[in-house]
């Protein structure tokens, strides 16, 4: 399973009105593909699509993410669905499988070694609920817990993590920024560590481009990974909204 640091998310921060479907997405370009799982960060540029189409409940939540090379990193296909959507408290579950795509060398059967693309499977669920303090603020807690579906190493993962997100906050009359600190709990098998890690989205009101980056620091850790991990991107976002019509019009 893979567990991506605080996203930049700059798309479709306010809420969608009942009755309404959407197709929104996050398209960024990145000096540094980062995962909190470290076996399964790419560590070099990435070009990452994370896309949104559903309606008021239930939404199908894709995220491709590729080498600029165009050499697939990871496919994940989140499936999510709103327990609870009250004006103060929120509830969502979910679940994706996810394709983890490696370079190894194995034996062509002549002796030689070659390298080979793998990719490997997990499945995973999440539950997290939050409560919203205002449309620019709300605290969140989330957990998810996720296992391979072949012989492949870090078999079982867990996931616990509490943050604070700041939407849409204004700089001046033309730019705003998002903020998403948080601080989480890892455990890979045997070896659990803990984290502290943030992300910062700088945009324009009337531009789909914003500039945004991810900072992650270990608080005390047996897993071995970076002190320091962080990256900067840029965003194109976009959102789109559709009715539904019983009788559609020609």
């Amino acid at each position: 399973m893979l567990w991506l640091s605080p996203k930049p998310q700059s798309y479709a921060q306010e809420e969608q009105r009942p009755g309404i479907g959407h197709f929104r997405g996050n398209i960024s370009f990145t000096n540094n593909g980062l995962s909190l799982i470290p076996a399964f960060s790419l560590n070099r540029p990435a070009a990452i699509f994370e896309l949104s189409l559903g309606g008021e409940r239930l939404s199908f939540d894709p995220e491709m993410r590729f080498a600029m090379d165009g050499q697939p990193w990871s496919f994940i296909f989140w499936w999510r669905y709103k327990i609870i959507k009250s004006e103060k408290f929120r509830l969502h579950v979910g679940a994706h499988p996810a394709f983890i795509f490696e370079n190894t060398m194995v034996d062509d059967g002549n002796g030689n070694m070659i390298e080979s693309m793998e990719a490997k499977r997990f499945f995973a669920g999440e539950i997290s609920p939050s409560y919203v303090f205002s449309d620019k603020a709300r605290v969140s807690f989330l957990y998810l817990a996720g296992r391979s579906l072949g012989k492949v190493p870090f078999a079982l993962n867990q996931f616990v993590a509490t943050g604070a997100h700041f939407t849409k906050i204004p700089l001046s009359e033309k730019y705003f920024f998002n903020a998403s600190p948080q601080v989480f709990y890892l455990k890979m098998n045997e070896k659990d560590g803990y984290f502290a890690s943030s992300s910062l989205v700088i945009g324009r009101k009337d531009l789909p481009i914003s500039l945004g980056t991810i900072v992650s620091k270990i608080i005390v850790s047996e897993i071995e990974v970076d002190n320091w991990i962080w990256n900067v991107s840029l965003i194109y976002s976009f959102n789109n909204e559709f009715v539904k019509r019983s009788n559609p019009l020609l």
